[in-house]
């Protein structure tokens, strides 16, 4: 038996922030359809696969195997130097996940809320009346149908056919390419821990190690500026240069696009919301996306069941989603982007000075783009030589 062809809302994309969003607003008593590409959400896997407590509470599932690999409680960062500055606080507890068992968890959770699934079907574009999203066109094996909404939500990447069709930001103004080796039989002496590695490794951007048990990790990398070279050659030389690595045996590669611009300044129209990646809703510093998909998918289901109810799905009453997504994550995403630009002009010397003064607040506080303006300028007004230099770059 075929589903229907017309529905409250059409979720494209079956992530975090799409099954959220679907759940979300099946829960809230509309009609809810999620078309997912591939034969499974959550495969295949782009992910380094690190989420953070506060994320896993809020996407509403148990941590339990298989859905998470290994717990963690600590972040060491490599300056260029070798110097580390470890952070052991409640903020950096998490989990590496086995992202093919999370994400499909959370799509079960959106289909027993009352959504429905429908699988190896992939979205061609918006269908647009008067100027108002109506549906979806969309491709199953050689078949191509069109599927109605009163509402559409495109969460389906940084690529977004939806955003794309819909006549908005075709793409973004920074990302980033990852690329990462899920690697075995290595030993890692803190298992517990989380390493990063910043400066002329990977200008721009950064190397991390998320163990997924003593001796399984993803170890991966991004890369935003020196293009000329693929992302998996360097990760590759990383690797064959890391004594602790270079023995391991590479078992599954992985990597994608991570955009670094922040929230895109439109994500909703008439008919229409975006979530996820394709809003642009990643951490630029540190390119972690779960836990933004996962709060804005929540908004958006809660909206987006509201408005459909209310019968009015313009761009102006979907804009409460915008609005509350901005008072939850907003500002940290503009401020991450700020102090990008700012490690941007840091050399390799200059963040090894860093090493020297920051402190684990400082850090935090970055990473999680609080305070940046004021916690940057604090660190570097305690070596004053340093913070001459460091201010002069900046501006």
């Amino acid at each position: 038996m075929n589903p229907p062809s017309t529905y409250d809302i059409i979720v494209v994309g079956a992530g975090p922030a799409g099954s959220l969003t679907a759940r979300t607003a099946a829960e809230h008593g509309v009609s809810v359809l999620i078309l997912e590409e591939h034969e499974q959400a959550g495969t295949p896997v782009y992910c380094a696969e690190a989420l953070g407590m506060p994320g896993f509470i809020e996407s509403g599932i148990e941590p339990v195997e298989p859905l998470i690999a290994h717990k963690t409680n600590k972040v060491k960062v490599f300056a260029p130097n070798g110097k580390v500055v470890a952070i052991t606080h409640k903020e950096v507890e998490g989990y590496v996940l086995n992202r093919e068992h999370f994400d499909k968890a959370l799509a079960d959770s959106a289909e027993e809320a009352g959504a429905v699934m429908m699988n190896n079907t992939k979205a061609l574009g918006v269908i647009k009346e008067n100027g108002v999203v109506v549906g979806v066109k969309a491709k199953r094996g050689d078949e191509e149908f069109e599927l109605r909404a009163k509402l559409v939500v495109g969460a389906d990447g940084h690529a977004s056919v939806i955003r794309r069709s819909a006549g908005l930001k075709r793409y973004f103004n920074d990302y980033g390419i990852t690329a990462q080796w899920t690697v075995t039989d290595i030993n890692i002496e803190e298992p517990d821990a989380n390493e990063i590695y910043v400066g002329s490794v990977v200008p721009g951007a950064y190397v991390w190690v998320f163990p997924k048990s003593k001796t399984v990790a993803n170890i991966g990398l991004g890369i935003r500026h020196d293009k000329s070279r693929p992302a998996i050659q360097v990760l590759d030389d990383f690797i064959a240069n890391n004594p602790r690595f270079r023995d391991g045996k590479k078992t599954r590669k992985t990597g994608g696009i991570c955009p670094s611009t922040g929230t895109l300044d439109k994500i909703v129209d008439d008919g229409l919301m975006l979530v996820g990646d394709a809003a642009g809703m990643v951490i630029p510093l540190s390119g972690a996306g779960i836990h933004t998909g996962i709060v804005a998918g929540r908004i958006a289901g809660k909206v987006a069941a509201d408005a459909v109810r209310e019968g009015n799905v313009s761009a102006e009453r979907l804009a409460e989603y915008r609005r509350l997504f901005d008072e939850s994550w907003g500002k940290n995403l503009r401020d991450s982007r700020r102090m990008l630009e700012i490690a941007d002009k840091l050399s390799d010397d200059d963040m090894n000075r860093v090493a020297e003064i920051v402190r684990q607040k400082d850090i935090l506080d970055v990473v999680n783009g609080r305070n940046i303006v004021s916690t940057t300028l604090k660190i570097a007004l305690r070596d004053p030589l340093f913070s001459l230099r460091f201010i002069r770059k900046i501006l």
